[in-house]
């Protein structure tokens, strides 16, 4: 528990690729033997499923938000501490808050197909999860705040970049 953040959230961004790449690897390989070799897997004319292909996208589609901005989170925890000359705040429930995006960007993908007919229960559990992955964001948020809060705040360009960064990602939560 005394790694950076960047550390933190490359490690989980690590596990979120392995995790994530296979679905679409195995959905592409789906796709090119349905139209290379005629197979029917997505073909609905000939018994195939297009939701399996939803699926199989948003699986990787919607973790792979997360691996974009972890890094990112990371990055801003290390500016905030360095530039307010404090150590991050909350620490220990950074690192958790990270954990816990990584985990639940993988519950969430089927927030992306709400209108294809998975059902009420589905739908509501997925509604669930994905208010849910605002809490340990909402987390982070605060926890940079108060980072900054009766800090010595030196704003260099890398200071300016994240709080202006960070401000514009503010309305959302």
């Amino acid at each position: 528990m005394r790694m950076p953040m960047f550390t933190w959230a490359t490690f989980v961004t690590s596990a979120l690729i392995l995790f994530a790449f296979p679905p679409l690897t195995v959905g592409l390989f789906l796709l090119i033997f349905d139209r290379m070799f005629g197979s029917n897997f997505f073909d609905v004319a000939d018994g195939g499923n297009t939701i399996i292909w939803e699926h199989l996208f948003w699986i990787f589609g919607h973790p792979e938000v997360y691996i974009l901005i972890l890094p990112a989170f990371g990055i801003f925890s290390e500016i905030f501490a360095i530039f307010s000359r404090k150590r991050l705040f909350g620490y220990s429930s950074m690192v958790f808050a990270t954990v816990l995006i990584g985990f639940l960007g993988f519950m969430v993908w089927a927030h992306h197909m709400f209108t294809t007919g998975l059902g009420p229960i589905a739908n509501a559990i997925f509604a669930v999860a994905t208010m849910a992955i605002a809490v340990p964001t909402g987390i982070k948020i605060f926890n940079w705040m108060f980072t900054m809060w009766g800090g010595s705040i030196k704003f260099t360009t890398p200071m300016l970049w994240a709080v202006a960064s960070f401000h514009h990602s503010l309305p959302v939560v």
